[in-house]
This record gives C-alpha cells, sequence and structure tokens, in this order.
C-alpha cells in the first residue's frame, strides 16, 4: 500500500485532533516512532519495556526490517560478526555463519518484533513529509505525503543511517531512455535469469562488492565500474558446524566476544581522540604506508593481471572511507568474462552506458549500485522537513551551523523530537548497539517527562552546547585525518565519516572507558540537561490528555 492510499483514513484522525471530551488538544499518539528498521524495533522495545504502549510505529514500506527487507540481492550480508550485529536484549542463538546472510538477519529482526509484540503498533504505507512543533499544544503533527496527518507528544525519528536518494536518483543522466533490465540492489527481481547476459555493476561500495562476484558465477560478462578504488580486506566467513554453533552463539560467549570487540573498536576512538594532531601527522604516513604495503600483498596473492592490481589499489588512507570486508570481488575479477573499468560514465543509452571517452558499452543488465544518501551528509536533512519551536527549521540550521546535536540525537528549539541516527551516532560495533544506545537517550527523557506530568521535555541551550564543544574537541584528530589529509591530499569526496561540508560528523570521540561518551545515554542526567514543562492548553494530569493505547485511532493498513 503507497502513502497515498491510506490518505482517507489518515485524513479523518487529522480531524481528531482537539476533541478529546475535555475540550484540551490532545494529540493522537503518546509516542510516535518513525522508521521500521533497526532504530524502530529497538525504539519500540525500549518504550514497551519503560511500561509506555501508546505509540505508533509508521513506515512507508510493507514490513518491518528497513535495509535488510529491501536488499535481497545476491551476496547480501553482514560486514561485522553475527555476534555483533544483533541487540543485547535478545541474542540470536542460531547464527549460521560467522558473517550472517541478509535472510537470515532478517529473519532474527522479526522474530524480534514478534517476541516483544510490536507488530500491533506498526502501521505500513505511511510516509512522513514533513514534522511541525505545535508549541501551544506541546505535541508534533506529522504531514504525510499524498495529504493527511498525524499527530504526537513524542516523536522518535529512527530511519537509520542508509537512506534512499530522492526519486531513486543514481547520479547519472538518462537512466530513462535505457531499454534493458535495470536491477538496483534494493528492489532486486529474483525471477531474472543471468545465464548468458551481459552486465554492468556501476559502483564498487558494500553492495557492489557482493553483487558482482555473485553475478559473475552465472553472467556471460560482467563490467565492473569503478570510481574510486576501495579496501577490500579478505573477510573469515565460514559456516558454522554443529560443535562451533552451539559454542559461538551460547548467550556468555556471545556477549563475551561482543564486549571483546567493542572494548577494541572504543579503545581506537579513544586513542585517537588522546592523540594531538601533531603526533598524528609523525604517526600516520608511515602507518599508511605499511597497510598501503600489506594490501598490495593481497592484491599480488588474489589478482593474476598487474594492471587490474594498480587500478584496486586505492589512494586514500585505509579509514578514509569505511573498509569493506570481502574476499570475492578482486579474486572475481580474475574471471575471463569480467572486467575493471575505470573510465567514467558520461550517460545511459538505450543499449547501455556511454563512458567520457565516448565508447558505447552494451548491456542486457544493469546495477546501478551507486549508494545511498547517509544521515552523517546534509543532503539527508532538507529544508523545511523539520519545523520547530518559534520557526526554527532543522535543515537551515545544519547548513549554517553544520550538524550538531546533544547526545547525537536532540537539538534546542526541537521539543520532544530524537533522530537516530544523528550527528556523531557511531559509537558501536553494529548498528544494534547504536540505536541500543541513541533509543535509551530518548526513551529516558519520555519516563522522565511522564513522571513529572510534564508536557514538553526540550534539551537546555547550555546542555547542548556544552557537549558539541566537547565532541569537536574531541574530534579534532579525526577532523585531520577525515577531512584535511583525505580529502584534501587525497582529494576523496564525501564519504560515510566526511561530509561535504568538510565536516566529519559520524563517529563519536571517546576519552576513556569510565563515563565514556560512547555510553553517554547511560550517564547523562535529564533533569540536569532538559528543561520538563506543561503545554499552555494541555491538562496537568499524566501527558497531558494523550489518549491510552485502547482509545487512539486506528490508521488503515489496506
Amino acid at each position: 500500500m503507497n502513502a497515498g492510499s491510506a490518505d482517507g483514513g489518515v485524513g479523518s484522525i487529522a480531524s481528531e485532533v482537539g476533541s478529546h471530551p475535555s475540550g484540551v488538544v490532545s494529540p493522537q499518539f503518546e509516542v510516535v516512532i518513525i522508521g521500521a528498521g533497526i532504530a524502530g524495533i529497538c525504539a519500540g522495545y525500549r518504550l514497551r519495556k519503560a511500561g509506555i504502549d501508546n505509540f505508533a510505529i509508521l513506515d512507508r514500506d510493507v514490513d518491518f526490517g528497513g535495509q535488510w527487507r529491501t536488499n535481497t540481492y545476491p551476496g547480501v550480508a553482514v560486514d561485522i560478526p553475527s555476534f555483533a550485529f544483533q541487540f543485547t536484549f535478545f541474542r540470536n542463538p542460531d547464527w549460521s555463519r560467522v558473517f550472517a546472510e541478509g535472510g537470515e538477519v532478517q529473519a532474527y529482526l522479526l522474530r524480534v518484533v514478534e517476541q516483544f509484540d510490536l507488530r500491533k503498533h506498526a502501521k505500513f504505507g505511511v510516509e512522513i513529509e514533513r514534522e511541525v512543533w505545535h508549541e501551544e499544544g506541546g505535541f508534533w503533527s506529522l504531514h504525510l505525503v499524498g495529504g493527511g496527518q498525524i499527530t504526537a507528544r513524542f516523536v522518535i525519528r529512527a530511519t537509520g543511517f542508509f537512506l534512499d536518494r530522492p526519486n531513486g536518483d543514481i547520479g547519472i543522466p538518462g537512466q530513462d531512455q535505457y531499454e534493458g533490465q535495470l536491477m538496483p540492489p534494493n528492489a532486486w527481481d529474483h525471477s531474472y535469469d543471468y545465464t548468458g547476459k551481459r552486465v554492468a555493476v556501476i559502483g564498487t561500495g558494500p553492495s557492489a562488492v557482493q553483487i558482482a562476484p555473485e553475478l559473475a558465477k552465472t553472467a556471460a560478462h560482467v563490467d565492473v565500474f569503478q570510481r574510486t578504488a576501495v579496501w577490500s580486506v579478505p573477510k573469515p566467513d565460514f559456516a558454522l558446524g554443529p560443535w562451533r554453533r552451539k559454542l559461538l552463539n551460547h548467550p556468555q560467549v556471545q556477549r563475551l566476544l561482543n564486549l571483546l570487540l567493542f572494548n577494541i573498536i572504543q579503545g581506537g576512538a579513544i586513542l585517537v581522540t588522546a592523540a594531538s594532531v601533531p603526533v598524528a601527522k609523525v604517526m600516520v604516513p608511515p602507518a599508511e604506508g605499511l597497510v598501503r604495503m600489506l594490501y598490495r600483498l593481497w592484491l599480488l596473492i588474489a589478482v593474476r593481471d598487474r594492471h587490474t592490481r594498480r587500478q584496486l589499489l586505492p589512494q586514500y588512507g585505509f579509514f578514509g572511507n569505511q573498509p569493506t570486508l570481502n574476499t570475492t570481488f578482486v579474486r572475481c575479477l580474475n574471471k575471463s568474462g569480467t572486467r575493471l573499468i575505470t573510465t567514467g560514465i558520461e550517460q545511459f543509452t538505450k543499449k547501455g552506458l556511454r563512458t567520457v571517452d565516448g565508447t558505447d558499452h552494451e548491456y542486457d543488465v544493469i546495477v546501478p549500485a551507486t549508494g545511498y544518501l547517509v544521515a552523517s551528509d546534509i543532503e539527508a536533512f532538507p529544508v523545511g522537513a523539520v519545523t520547530g519551536k518559534d520557526g526554527f527549521d532543522l535543515g537551515t540550521f545544519f547548513r549554517e551551523h553544520k550538524l550538531q546535536a546533544f547526545g547525537g540525537v536532540t537539538l534546542p528549539q526541537t521539543p520532544n523530537r530524537w533522530m537516530l541516527f544523528g550527528p556523531y551516532s557511531w559509537t558501536s560495533t553494529g548498528w544494534p548497539g547504536m540505536k541500543e544506545e541513541d533509543t535509551r537517550h530518548a526513551v529516558r527523557v519520555i519516563a522522565e517527562a511522564r513522571a513529572r506530568g510534564a508536557h514538553i521535555a526540550e534539551v537546555t541551550q547550555q546542555a547542548h552546547d556544552d557537549w558539541h564543544e566537547l565532541v569537536v574537541r574531541g574530534a579534532r584528530t579525526m577532523h585531520w585525518y577525515l577531512v584535511e589529509r583525505q580529502m584534501g591530499k587525497f582529494n576523496v569526496k564525501r564519504t560515510h565519516f566526511a561530509n561535504s561540508q568538510k565536516d566529519n560528523p559520524a563517529i563519536r570521540p571517546s576519552f576513556g572507558f569510565r563515563q565514556s561518551l560512547w555510553r553517554h545515554s547511560l550517564h547523562f542526567v535529564p533533569s540536569e540537561a532538559y528543561t520538563f514543562r506543561n503545554s499552555a492548553t494541555g491538562s496537568t494530569d499524566g501527558v497531558g490528555g494523550v489518549r491510552s493505547a485502547t482509545d487512539a485511532p486506528t490508521i488503515p493498513v489496506g
């Protein structure tokens, strides 16, 4: 069901705002979670654990899972060990591989949904176009694509890190004139037969390096178009036999392995935070030289053709962008029908692609694996999408002052609202761990507001400014490495870690293991960081007249 078909039902719901018997302006839901992927599932669990049952999980898709539901392309799998890609509150006792495949991850996420009875809160086929704060009533109006609106006291925007580009834009002109089969990774047609076909894979990001080796098994010819070489290091993946599965999936073993990996990764962040820029300038170049030498050795072992090996060697540093774990990608380029092309693409043609040197390449299938819009970039926050208190526009603020948010989740002038993934929210080994951190923050504040009988919770300007000064100061060496060195010296474009504003608002620094910034949601005190108040028109009992779960209106789902 699309958002437009929900309009009739949602429109009638919008008209109910203010119809509370007492005459008090009252939102329809206490909490609305936008997004039903990993972050949305985690937020739903947190709310239920806190005793909050009047919430809705809204998503434009047809089921839970987010990118793990939509990305079913051949070869899709996690790029961190399975034991680290799960929630600590519901561990999977039966991972079948060291690095789980996509279908297994999606099945796990759906088990979490059923375990905590989240499906009853889900409303699919609903897409939010913009969010508007009502100060007098102390709630958010969520305006829907196709018309209508939903209101909520609190909003948790749980749309994650990887976001679809507007209108499916892949950044190459002439897409509409191509007459062959276009196969986006997030809309894969599994009925298509690649036997004997000529295929182009555009990109060498995480999806592309998983897709290309799988297609090379059956297609007659596969061309991989590479704009920028990537670090694609061997992946120690294998199926878990009975005794290994029993050992590695034991809850205590998983807990210890996850703790070990988390502390190793956080330890790296602590070292980088502690290191001064002058020290980094001395230490980094030889370290990168050593890594480059080891990678050359790997390519020498894995790739037969000398020219291809040279094309596959990145010019930027190992952490200039997120490295990929994949053993099969570079090896698949040894196949006689597989080729790496580094000439830039000018446009689509009716039969394929034209490169900037004027050469036309004909293909039966083109896979545009050009990546996602990521939440660390300014383009993820359109002007006009979020309007807070006193006309505050989140997109405009970020364009003028760069990305920032207290605890990585909220800002002054946007009361009762948290975003997952927000600035400086990279705080763990895997997305489930990061979202546990962010959702803990949001639900702790909501619980505090409920305990106080308050309608509105807003982070103070002082708390926000102190936090932002702290993370920017802690990330100075990261900024030198990611922006000044990688973007400046090696001409790296925007990455997961550094954006088009030449800023690095993804990875959160940490000053130590105790009172770690990576575990800020455990340590901060809501009553010190936030102000709590009542709305001008809301009642003073409970949460200001928000309907109970049994009285909350139902959004039609089809």
